[in-house]
């Protein structure tokens, strides 16, 4: 508090002992009280909030968790993160993707190190096919990104931009649908 708010706070306390005629005692014992009210609020707000020191030595009250952006966490939540796995309090974009980097450089190590050791036995591993976005970017061009996402109603996959607007870049008379139905119809009967 500045001196300025403490000397309000002052005068409003003497304005109030002056209305209900307060002795001294009494002004001194309400003081009293009102300061170990201030500090019992203070530890209450300090032990309920997680307070993190930076570099400066400055202590900061820590916030919720939130992403920075929309596109932040739908990024996140198409690779399936939450803010739980974030250590930071505001989730940027860049730090969705360092995680997502992160956790599949750990499984490329785990998964290096159990195939030496499984030789032995043999596994059919089914590669699927890399499925790039149906939709159009703002230059006009066909998306580069990965298609992880169907929405409810759609033909085709999508990246988190564009599947929200999947309509846009779909028709009804699409010919190349039924052509891929029939492909999977093919691999279908071909597997069992």
């Amino acid at each position: 508090m500045s001196s300025t708010e403490v000397d309000t706070m002052m005068s409003k306390i003497e304005s109030y002992v002056e209305k209900y005629n307060i002795d001294d005692e009494g002004k001194a014992e309400m003081l009293s009280l009102f300061n170990q009210s201030l500090i019992e609020i203070s530890q209450g707000i300090l032990n309920t909030k997680n307070v993190s020191s930076k570099s400066s030595g400055k202590q900061k009250v820590s916030v919720y968790k939130k992403f920075k952006s929309k596109k932040a966490e739908e990024y996140a939540e198409e690779h399936g993160l939450s803010m739980d796995d974030f250590d930071m309090d505001e989730i940027s974009k860049k730090d969705v993707e360092i995680k997502v980097r992160e956790i599949s450089k750990n499984k490329k190590s785990v998964n290096g190190a159990s195939s030496s050791s499984d030789q032995k036995e043999k596994t059919v591993v089914v590669k699927k096919d890399r499925v790039i976005c149906c939709g159009i970017n703002k230059k006009g061009e066909a998306c580069k990104a990965t298609g992880t996402i169907r929405p409810d109603g759609a033909k085709k996959k999508y990246c988190f931009r564009h599947a929200e607007d999947y309509r846009t870049f779909e028709c009804d008379s699409d010919s190349s649908e039924d052509s891929d139905k029939e492909e999977e119809k093919e691999l279908e009967l071909e597997l069992e």
